[in-house]
């Protein structure tokens, strides 16, 4: 199976909707499970299960759904912070240190974000991190160069939308 860039989780959810409801058509033509299956390049059980559903609850069934549990902690916007602070050194920031370990990086995020984690999620994130390649915008780099001198970002970004309307 090949591996693509991750799509906007909305746009993902849409399209996966769009191949149940398809199946969903294709058996109300008279196609057996298995051919849909081929068709859609999915496996026969999935679409054994969205019959079912749709069987049970009608096409609405085969709607997406909102994923369960909890928000994630930190937003992109704090990852993109974070991934400015690891590729900058420790001792730009007046640490004693010529890397940044997972201790550092919870205790930074701790004083920035108000959210506390394991050392094992943090290396998580610090992975994640690693692997993001995306451009960094200028007003992330100043709003985390606020946040490392103790100013108030949320009230200066309130200010910039209303001047500038929401970036």
């Amino acid at each position: 199976m090949q591996t693509h860039a991750p799509l906007a989780e909305s746009v993902r959810s849409q399209i996966l909707e769009r191949r149940r409801l398809r199946a969903w058509e294709l058996h109300n033509r008279g196609w057996k499970a298995v051919d849909i299956a081929a068709a859609l390049d999915v496996s026969a059980a999935a679409v054994s299960q969205w019959l079912n559903r749709a069987r049970m609850n009608g096409p609405e069934g085969l709607a997406s759904r909102p994923k369960p549990g909890a928000p994630r902690a930190l937003t992109d916007r704090h990852l993109l912070m974070l991934r400015v602070l690891l590729n900058s050194s420790p001792r730009d920031h007046r640490i004693d240190s010529d890397a940044w370990t997972r201790l550092l990086v919870a205790e930074y995020i701790d004083r920035l974000f108000g959210r506390r984690f394991s050392l094992q999620h943090v290396g998580r994130l610090m992975r994640r991190i690693e692997l993001d390649s995306k451009p960094i915008p200028k007003v992330i780099r100043l709003e985390l160069e606020d946040l490392l001198q103790g100013v108030d970002v949320s009230r200066i970004r309130t200010r910039i939308q209303r001047r500038h309307g929401n970036n």
